[in-house]
């Protein structure tokens, strides 16, 4: 009888493990696939295009005409080398959690699973420095192109002056600003992960505390 209550708490620490790395792909999907690659892709509207919308203001103010086909082209070019580092960041904070919670053994048969904030300071500091290779990376090839967006006969005076104030303007406010939005999107999704853990442990130990599978096994 003491051997077939064993299996049935073995059996259920094991649904309640499996039900937490559930939890953590379906977390870090969202993270990855929704939130940080709706900041990185091109926005639904020309108007949210914060680059493109920089590029048309100091075309006006210098009274010249760019080739926004080639523009639009080179936009879209480096918004696809931006994704590039998703599935990394997917599969590094995925893999570095589960095995967190793999570490987790139920030998003594009282223990519960926990994500801690600490936990994910050095994954959230690997995610970090994967986008910044994979920005530095798209940024110097966008900014070799910013060439073809102009005429021929735009005076090469206001040319350098235009790629020189969209260069400070990639690498600083537009990169600054991206970085702060992914980090409050990896915030809140950490923060849910450790919620939503708990909530999964709690309901665990109720059952194991209260189910009359345990009981009438005793």
């Amino acid at each position: 009888m003491e051997d077939t209550l064993e299996k049935i708490k073995m059996q259920h620490f094991e649904t309640y493990k499996s039900a937490i790395l559930e939890s953590i792909r379906n977390n870090t999907n969202v993270l990855t696939d929704e939130d940080i690659t709706s900041l990185l892709k091109k926005p639904p509207l020309d108007s949210m295009d914060v680059i493109k919308s920089r590029f048309l203001t100091l075309a006006k103010k210098n009274k010249i005409i760019l080739n926004t086909e080639s523009l639009s082209k080179i936009l879209d070019e480096y918004r696809k080398n931006l994704q590039k580092c998703i599935n990394k960041i997917k599969k590094l904070r995925t893999d570095n959690l589960i095995i967190i919670v793999q570490n987790f053994d139920n030998k003594n048969g009282d223990v519960v699973i926990k994500l801690l904030k600490k936990d994910f300071n050095s994954i959230n500091k690997n995610i970090r420095k994967l986008l910044k290779e994979q920005f530095t990376n798209s940024n110097e090839q966008f900014i070799k192109k910013i060439n073809t967006v102009f005429l021929e006969s735009t005076p090469s005076e206001v040319k350098n002056k235009i790629i020189s104030d969209i260069t400070k303007f990639i690498l600083g406010t537009y990169q600054k600003q991206i970085f702060e939005n992914i980090d409050i999107k990896i915030l809140i999704k950490d923060t849910t992960l450790i919620n939503i853990v708990k909530e999964q442990t709690e309901r665990y130990l109720f059952t194991l505390n209260n189910s009359r599978l345990f009981k009438d096994n005793i």
